[in-house]
């Protein structure tokens, strides 16, 4: 759903302060910790002013304080703007809602840059939250693809069509077997590299149960 312009300053500031309350849980620093690395880098922000962000208790951020929050959590920057663990539109402004790939693709710029991303920079963590988007779109075809045809060749048991039905059938479970695969290693390795994929489609819960998410602190 679209934010109204008065509304849309506090849903971004929102979306940012969820994600700073996440990450920040996910690597055990309290908020003392977090305004520690803040002064550290130059940008003073007081314990209990990421409380009061984290809260909702702030409608707003100043850019310099969103920059060293994104460095001190060692985020992309655009992490913190766009919400990548999303399967929804995004707000970007106002009057501009974009799925989260578009958006994120016009922050960092990232359609004009076609070299490969060195492992574990900002690049190689957006490439790898867009390959497994991909990944999960594609076996949603496939395994949907597959269901479809086997129950064409079901349906057509007895009949001159069911044989080849059939052959089809069994081709396309071969081919979602693989992009399911697939998938379920493209989440590991996300994983193994600190990162936390998007939950998967119900359609999809076979290929890798959800785990529970972490405790906020």
């Amino acid at each position: 759903m679209t934010e109204s312009k008065e509304q849309w300053p506090a849903a971004l500031t929102a979306r940012i302060a969820q994600t700073v309350k996440t990450h920040r849980a996910q690597r055990g620093m309290t908020t003392g910790d977090l305004s520690a690395a803040c002064a550290a880098r130059g940008v003073p922000i007081a314990a209990n002013t990421i409380t009061k962000i984290e809260k909702g208790q702030r409608d707003s951020l100043k850019v310099e304080e969103a920059l060293v929050l994104a460095h001190a959590l060692d985020l992309p920057f655009v992490a913190l703007l766009i919400p990548l663990e999303s399967q929804t539109d995004v707000d970007l402004l106002p009057e501009v809602t974009l799925s989260i790939w578009e958006a994120a693709a016009w922050v960092t710029g990232e359609d004009h840059l076609v070299e490969a991303p060195p492992s574990g920079s900002a690049r190689a963590i957006l490439a790898a939250f867009r390959e497994h988007d991909v990944d999960v779109r594609t076996a949603l075809i496939s395994t949907r693809e597959a269901h479809n045809r086997r129950l064409q060749a079901r349906q057509a048991l007895g009949s001159a069509r069911y044989e080849q039905l059939a052959r089809q059938a069994d081709e396309l479970d071969r081919m979602a077997h693989e992009d399911c695969t697939r998938l379920k290693a493209v989440r590991d390795q996300m994983r193994a590299d600190g990162l936390q994929p998007a939950p998967l489609p119900s359609a999809l819960d076979f290929v890798d149960p959800e785990r529970p998410a972490p405790a906020d602190s």
